[in-house]
């Protein structure tokens, strides 16, 4: 159980967000890291995809198409995603990572007969990890928590049903304690969330999977404020989500694995498919120090899918010398 910081209502986490100076969250002086413990906890809910929220489509047959054939023209327009980052932690005092993970989890609230990406009944809704800080009386204190879910705004929920993918958002962030050495003057830290999908399943074929990637995002924070006592602290925390919710990246839907159930009507075993077994792992990086993270131009709306990396790099430069190039996730810890 996530003690002492987590709310029990969106609004009660608001106004922590807006009063960042208060007891609750002052700014700690104990060093970061020790007597810590990673939590991590699935969010869920009975109806995720509210039927009334589903636009009315119509399925085109060739005839109703007008000569429009089977591929129509279309705009690239993936959006300037901005700078993403991968830091280097040549410099361990001024950059860190941690990871959380739960496996196991249960996609979909029941089984289907439809089909093995068939999404009704989606019971997962995002997440929560925290870092709890224990002190000399082993009592708990939250000095970190996130929390995303899964983003059903816009025209996100027919992405889903027609596409089988969906996006992640973040909707609340905290944190009063890095594991980092921050700078005297600003007193800021920057921070990537790498987040990974994976699913296990069988396919109709008899096939096994397991631990199969079936999504990836990232969400990065820049000079995130320490100090309570800077002027931007409370209006940056209480904005974050409000001007940068969405995360890069998108995941598949998770597919349903090849089964049986006991039809109450019929009073015989049938063949389904199932609930969607699944895992997240998320990585955190920290980092106090602007020189020593590595930028990656992830997405540009502007350039062709032909692009290669040498133009991509000349227009945008390209990442410091030395710098890791590569995601490896490290050992992850299952709390």
């Amino acid at each position: 159980m996530l003690r002492k910081f987590i709310p029990h209502s969106p609004a009660l986490f608001l106004i922590l967000l807006i009063s960042p100076v208060t007891d609750t969250f002052s700014q700690s002086t104990k060093k970061a890291g020790e007597g810590e413990k990673l939590e991590m906890s699935i969010d869920t809910g009975n109806d995720v995809l509210p039927f009334d929220k589903i636009a009315y489509q119509k399925a085109y047959t060739m005839d109703e198409r007008e000569g429009r054939g089977i591929v129509t023209s279309f705009l690239i327009n993936k959006g300037v995603q901005g700078i993403q980052s991968l830091i280097n932690n040549r410099r361990k005092k001024y950059a860190a990572d941690y990871s959380f993970a739960i496996r196991n989890e249960s996609f979909y609230d029941q089984v289907s007969t439809e089909g093995p990406f068939d999404p009704t009944g989606i019971r997962f809704k995002g997440f929560t990890i925290a870092r709890i800080q224990k002190d000399a009386n082993n009592r708990g204190d939250t000095v970190f928590v996130a929390r995303f879910s899964i983003d059903t705004s816009g025209g996100k929920i027919t992405d889903i049903l027609n596409n089988g993918i969906f996006k992640l958002k973040l909707d609340s962030f905290a944190i009063k304690s890095s594991r980092v050495r921050l700078p005297r003057h600003p007193k800021t830290l920057n921070l990537d969330f790498e987040i990974s999908f994976l699913s296990s399943y069988i396919s109709s074929t008899g096939q096994i999977f397991q631990d199969v990637p079936v999504g990836k995002f990232i969400y990065s924070i820049r000079n995130a404020p320490m100090n309570p006592e800077d002027p931007g602290y409370k209006s940056f925390y209480s904005n974050l989500t409000k001007k940068h919710a969405e995360c890069s990246g998108q995941s598949f839907l998770v597919p349903r694995s090849s089964g049986f159930f006991k039809n109450e009507e019929t009073k015989k075993i049938e063949s389904c498919w199932g609930q969607g077994i699944y895992s997240v792992r998320v990585s955190v990086k920290e980092c106090s120090k602007n020189s020593f993270i590595d930028k990656l131009i992830l997405f540009s709306s502007n350039d062709l899918l032909s692009l290669g990396s040498s133009s991509l790099q000349k227009k945008f430069g390209g990442s410091s010398s030395g710098s890791t190039k590569s995601t490896t996730t490290k050992k992850v810890s299952n709390n």
